[in-house]
Formats: C-alpha cells, structure tokens, sequence
C-alpha cells in the first residue's frame, strides 16, 4: 500500500493536464468568435434601381444580385471592389463569339509569322530575297497588262453591240433578240475582268508589302548572326 500511494500522486497532475487540454478548445473557441465578429468589417452595397435612384444597403435585394453595384466599407465609406452586372445570355454569346475571333486572329498573326520567317531562311541575301518577289511580280504585271487588253476589246465590241441596237430604236425597228444576249454576255464578261483587274492590282501591292516585311527580318536576322559572330571572337 506504501508503493501505491506515491503513484496516484503522480497521476493528478497529468490528469489535470489532460482536462485542462479538452477543455481550452470550448473555452478558447467562443472567445475568438467573438473578436472575430467584433473586428470584422461590415460591408455596404451601393446599387441603382431601374428608375435612376441610387441605393446603400447594407445587404442585397434577391432582384438586385445580377446588377452592377460597389461595394463600400461601412466604416470608412471607401469602395472596396465593384461589380459589373451579369451578361444576359445574349451577350454571353458575342462575348464568346468576339473571343473565338480574337483567337482565331491571333492564330493567323502566328501562322504568319512562322511562314514569314521560314520564308526568310529559304534565301542567302537579301538580293536573292528581292529578285524572287520582283520576278512574281512581273509574272501578276503581265497578267495585268492582259486583262487591260480584254477590258478594252470587251468594251468596244459592247459599244458596237449598244449602236447596233441604238441604230434599231432610232429606225423604229425592234431591238434584235440575239443583239439583246449579246449585250448581256458583254456586260457579264466585262464585269468578270474588271473584278480579275482589281484582285491581280490587290495582290501584287500585298506581294510588294510582303517583300518589305522579309527585307526588314532578314537584316534583323543578319544582324543578329554578326553580333553573335562578334561576341564569339
């Protein structure tokens, strides 16, 4: 029995330990929630209804949540974030639209570049670059000198057809049907070259542009290999 009682002294203590330990959290807990909600900052919502009249509310209207408002410190009266209202579906749509094309254009800038430089690397000067751009467009000048001569056979033979058929209506006699389907196929025709005319002009300025883009790359590029060969000596 002399043995025993030393060691249900040495218990209390860490039982006690032990109790104090459990309790501390339920103790502790309120407390905090407390300070918490006592230090929290409170929030006010500034909004405007339908008919232009501006609101401060210390918490939203359900029909309000979807619209733009600013959210204030209750303390200081200072706008702390903003919110835009919510896209309608609508809108959602063309905004997603807009981002598709955005990001389809930048895919074309990209490809374009890629190509531009592969392009660049394919030529030893820059002399080389200029003379194969040139010879492309000698080839597009020629068509062009082409399609002028159509344009303006094409013209005179509907200018022939329109005295033909003047000829006829000043007589008092009726227009022939064959004169008639010829001045159409005329105009067709020459509708036809004229819009040939302008996208060969299109696009031999587009090929002339091009040759300055690969000029202007293909120095920055040779300046970039004699700085390199510099550093390296």
């Amino acid at each position: 029995m002399a043995r025993t009682a030393p060691a249900r002294r040495m218990m209390r203590p860490a039982t006690l330990v032990i109790a104090l330990l459990a309790a501390l959290p339920m103790v502790v807990g309120p407390v905090l929630a407390q300070r918490t909600d006592a230090t929290a900052e409170k929030k006010l919502y500034r909004w405007t209804d339908s008919s232009g009249k501006v609101h401060y509310t210390d918490a939203l209207p359900p029909d309000v949540v979807n619209q733009a408002r600013a959210e204030l410190s209750a303390t200081t009266g200072l706008v702390r974030s903003t919110v835009d209202r919510a896209l309608t579906p609508e809108e959602r749509r063309a905004a997603e639209l807009e981002a598709l094309r955005a990001a389809e254009a930048q895919a074309r800038v990209e490809n374009s570049q890629r190509s531009e430089e592969a392009k660049v690397s394919s030529f030893r000067t820059e002399e080389d670059l200029r003379m194969a751009y040139i010879d492309r467009q000698k080839v597009i000048d020629e068509t062009l000198e082409s399609l002028e001569a159509a344009i303006n056979s094409q013209r005179g033979s509907l200018h022939q057809q329109l005295g033909v058929a003047g000829d006829a209506e000043l007589a008092g006699r009726p227009v022939a049907e064959r004169t008639i389907e010829v001045i159409f196929e005329l105009r067709e025709e020459l509708q036809k070259q004229e819009q040939a005319r302008v996208e060969r002009a299109a696009e031999r300025q587009v090929l002339g542009e091009e040759m300055e883009r690969l000029v202007v790359l293909f120095r920055e590029r040779q300046a970039a290999r004699e700085r390199g060969m510099a550093t390296e000596m």
